[in-house]
């Protein structure tokens, strides 16, 4: 893992309350209206994971995590300032374009059967990239202003600043990320 780094992803907020309990290893990814050709690209192996309410609705997730989706709408949060809290490292990323595949990774998620095949079927093509990923917690949360060369639908966030990671523990303990790789590498072959 790097020391520092520079670049984000953003990700829905609840997705990311999910990869910091350890409830999601997956992120489904698919692209955006500010995407070069409105498509996801897995271009950076490390980054850190910036929340994002856009496009986040109650719909979209798991009936039990509707009540955590709802808690984090209530929070307070400063429009003005983005709280980074974890660190992600790919361990592999892969394009999807088989749905019969991804149904059955569907249990895998908090996103509802619904929002995944919106995404499956969304923009030009018919699939979706999914990135595993090993999370690390940060030792404190950090945060930076928020900035207009952050806002818009894009997945990749240059911060324009670095970032320590220094005393980030991993969400997950060894033995269990072991074992996750292990039974998603048997449903999946990355590229």
């Amino acid at each position: 893992m790097k020391t520092q780094n520079d670049m984000a992803l953003k990700e829905w907020a609840i997705v990311l309350k999910a990869l910091e309990e350890g409830k999601q290893t997956l992120l489904f990814k698919k692209g955006g209206i500010s995407e070069s050709e409105g498509e996801f690209k897995p271009e950076y192996s490390e980054f850190f994971l910036f929340p994002t309410f856009e496009h986040e609705n109650l719909e979209s997730i798991k009936a039990d995590w509707r009540p955590k989706f709802l808690q984090l709408q209530k929070e307070t949060r400063d429009v003005k300032r983005i709280i980074f809290k974890i660190y992600g490292v790919t361990q592999w990323a892969t394009r999807v374009i088989d749905w019969d595949l991804c149904k059955r990774i569907i249990p895998m998620t908090i996103f509802s059967e619904k929002e995944v095949e919106k995404r499956f079927y969304y923009g030009e093509w018919q699939g979706i990239y999914l990135m595993l990923v090993r999370v690390y917690a940060l030792p404190l949360p950090m945060d930076l202003p928020m900035k207009s060369a952050y806002e818009g639908c894009k997945s990749w966030v240059p911060l324009g600043t670095s970032l320590f990671t220094a005393g980030s523990l991993p969400v997950l303990p060894d033995s269990v990320w072991r074992m996750t790789e292990e039974k998603l590498n048997k449903f999946i072959k990355p590229i």
